[in-house]
């Protein structure tokens, strides 16, 4: 019996470790391919061949693998093919990802230059500008990191007022914990706010050269202005192959969805 035991046991064994083994293999290989996937596709753009090196970033895209340097890298293949709705996109999604990310806001900036929309953005609280700005100049493992610093730094306070037996020393670490912990909280809520941003899907970029705005969501509603290629507008609503969309300038009508797609 116990014979038969160990050789049960001994088997189970041989079977994790089989099964482990062709797991790993399998992940080296899927890490591999994607490797190589991206290391064809950039060769392909720095010769200029942007069709063969967007098709190979697609590849990536599609198998639901995204950073913010493959979008970015999109952007630029497709700016590069003349391409200025899917370049914007791209660009987008790329800051959506990183809002720190320098280049790709400085490459959104000119391709949006030369969009035929011209919004003008309804101004804001100026705090509020200077907030956002603020969260956005870390992406969000960055303040994720920052705040596990932070963590650290709360602990390290907390035990300099447990153990000091000096009572300015007692009062400064209680103020300084009590100020970290304040930042902690404010990193937390920057770092949240940016992951449920890039997950959010309630902005997109018109594709389409020319697109009717309506009065309705039905094509017998009246229109009320037009849209062309590149241009950015806010999701608020939809009702089957119609989106509720609103401008930076405060306009709100609706469009055909396919003309869209989302950041």
């Amino acid at each position: 019996m116990v014979t038969e035991m160990y050789k049960f046991s001994k088997i189970n064994i041989i079977k994790q470790a089989v099964i482990l083994f062709f797991i790993f293999t399998a992940n080296y290989s899927y890490g591999n391919n994607y490797d190589s996937l991206w290391v064809k596709a950039n060769d392909a753009y720095s010769l200029g061949e942007w069709d063969t090196a967007l098709s190979l970033y697609g590849q990536i895209e599609n198998d639901g693998l995204s950073s913010a340097q493959l979008y970015y890298n999109m952007g630029n293949a497709y700016f590069k093919s003349d391409n200025k709705g899917k370049a914007i996109l791209y660009y987008e999604r790329a800051l959506k990802l990183n809002p720190s990310y320098n280049d790709a806001e400085n490459n959104l900036k000119i391709v949006s230059l030369q969009t035929l929309d011209k919004i003008e953005n309804v101004p804001e609280f100026v705090v509020t500008t200077w907030i956002r700005n603020i969260r956005n100049a870390i992406n969000s493992n960055g303040w994720t990191y920052t705040g596990l610093s932070l963590i650290v730094l709360l602990a390290l306070l907390l035990l300099v007022y447990r153990f000091s037996g000096r009572i300015n020393i007692r009062k400064a670490s209680f103020i300084l914990s009590c100020i970290t912990l304040f930042f902690i909280i404010i990193v937390f809520i920057f770092s949240v706010t940016l992951r449920i941003n890039a997950n959010a899907k309630d902005s997109a970029i018109v594709l389409s050269s020319v697109s009717n705005v309506k009065s309705a969501p039905n094509a017998t509603g009246s229109n009320l202005f037009i849209l062309h290629e590149g241009t950015k507008v806010n999701i608020l609503e939809d009702v089957g192959p119609w989106m509720k969309i609103e401008l930076a300038d405060g306009r709100q009508g609706w469009i055909d969805s396919s003309s869209l797609e989302i950041i």
